[in-house]
């Protein structure tokens, strides 16, 4: 059944796509995070916080909405979040999984076991939840990958362009006439980027 797909693929990256390190010690620092993201934020609430407020709609007993990826645009609402935390899927472009896998694809972490940790961690931090202690050793780790945190903060700041894009402007743009509306359009995606920032901002001061 399509219900049970959301779930399978949890379960698929618990089992298959763990974190794979080669310190134990580390492997347990670093899957405490994730599974600390994963019991202390529902999908449903990352999922909202991505959509946008209102954008979310219940449909029996799931959630679904347009998909949330940077790198999927679609007017039909293929994004569907499962009851009971069982995950999502985006039957539009074939994705799904828990909330960490969300939060991972959403804001442009890699795709592996400290691509999860680090997304879980920023996951943690967005909802207001501290990060499990962690050693010296990884905080001296994280000075070092202050540039790629740089790239994820910018990366982010564009997610929240495009949903101010699509949520904003383009119901206007569609009503202009062509001749002006790609032009308009440039200005729009222009003026998308410092909402961004400044809501970006906002959300970081809060």
């Amino acid at each position: 059944m399509k219900q049970e797909r959301g779930s399978c693929m949890t379960e698929v990256y618990t089992r298959d796509r763990g974190v794979a390190t080669a310190n134990p010690q580390e492997d347990r620092g670093v899957g405490k995070i994730i599974e600390a993201a994963k019991a202390l934020i529902p999908t449903i609430d990352l999922a909202d916080l991505l959509c946008g407020p209102g954008q979310m709609r219940r449909v029996g007993d799931r959630w679904v909405a347009r998909c949330p990826l940077p790198d999927h645009d679609e007017r039909t609402a293929s994004f569907t979040v499962y009851p009971g935390d069982r995950g999502w899927w985006c039957y539009g472009c074939g994705r799904g999984g828990d909330v960490v896998d969300l939060a991972r694809i959403a804001w442009g972490f890699p795709d592996d076991g400290r691509g999860a940790a680090e997304a879980a961690g920023f996951l943690l931090l967005e909802f207001g939840h501290e990060i499990p202690e962690r050693k010296p050793a990884w905080f001296r780790r994280q000075e070092r990958q202050a540039p790629i945190r740089d790239r994820i903060e910018q990366t982010r700041v564009e997610h929240i362009r495009l949903l101010v894009f699509r949520l904003l402007w383009m119901p206007w743009l569609r009503r202009l006439p062509e001749d002006i509306r790609e032009e308009a359009t440039a200005d729009a995606w222009a003026e998308s980027r410092h909402t961004a920032r400044q809501l970006y901002g906002q959300r970081r001061g809060a």
